[in-house]
């Protein structure tokens, strides 16, 4: 349920989208469009036009003249506006036409007009399951970085050995959503999870270390994220039936061994 604030910016950006004569339709999408959302979820819209292109550049324009933000970027091949307003409030306008609106599904939007006859589909409930080239990739990638962790110690790279570690945590965040069958259209915006994993994740992920620019304290993170990540991806890999990529985890452990005397955790 919007807030108060929130249904002030959503009558102001409904009410610029109905004055563009172009726009033959606007949807409520997001989280806030779902029914769901909180004080802090920017305002999502969708908009249905002719030549979407055309309509984006309008609406552009429209949004400088009448919101005048401090920041409006422009992205998706110039049809998707994110806007942050003086007061940090947030919203984005995405710009459909023809049958882009398929991809949508009605039951996840809010109507906020339709000048035409064409609408977002119902799309049939399904259980969303983790599918083995999935959670493979997942698997790989995560490997695989650790596997580099030589390269940015050899170099003394230490500051750039944190961003690795970054794709470990995304990596394991991305694993338990898989555990937990969210599929990746209802995962919403990237600083919203909490309400999606379970209080054993949450308190998996508060074991990590602080990280600091040094050798101890990235391989303490890897070895942390590993003794998370991989039971995890084995036991899920096992029940879906992805054959686990044993060579490749060993010919790392034994890499990792030879060049920083590092262990990764059974």
């Amino acid at each position: 349920m919007p807030t108060v604030k929130q249904q002030a910016l959503l009558a102001q950006v409904e009410a610029l989208l109905r004055a563009e004569p172009r726009v033959d339709a606007a949807w409520l999408a997001g989280s806030l469009g779902r029914g769901g959302g909180d004080e802090y979820s920017d305002v999502d819209t969708l908009v249905l036009a002719k030549d979407a292109g055309e309509t984006a550049a309008a609406l552009s324009e429209r949004i400088k003249a009448e919101v005048d933000p401090p920041l409006l970027n422009i992205h998706g091949w110039g049809r998707v506006l994110s806007v942050v307003t003086e007061d940090w409030q947030r919203f984005d306008v995405t710009v459909l036409q023809g049958d882009e609106i398929e991809r949508y599904d009605a039951a996840k939007l809010t109507l906020l007009f339709n000048r035409g006859t064409r609408e977002p589909p119902v799309h049939p409930a399904a259980t969303y399951r983790c599918a083995p080239e999935t959670l493979r990739t997942l698997v790989i990638e995560f490997i695989r970085v650790i596997g580099l962790t030589p390269v940015a110690m050899g170099r003394k790279e230490f500051e750039l050995a944190l961003s690795g570690i970054d794709i470990l945590r995304r990596s394991t965040m991305d694993l338990m959503l898989e555990e937990n069958g969210i599929a990746p259209a209802d995962r919403g915006g990237a600083l919203h999870r909490n309400n999606m994993l379970t209080a054993e994740q949450l308190a998996d992920f508060r074991t990590i270390p602080p990280q600091t620019a040094t050798q101890e304290s990235v391989l303490a993170a890897n070895a942390a994220y590993a003794r998370i990540f991989l039971p995890r991806a084995k036991r899920l890999a096992a029940t879906i039936g992805m054959e686990w990529p044993e060579r490749f985890e060993q010919v790392t452990r034994r890499h990792l061994k030879a060049t920083l005397g590092f262990a990764l955790p059974e």
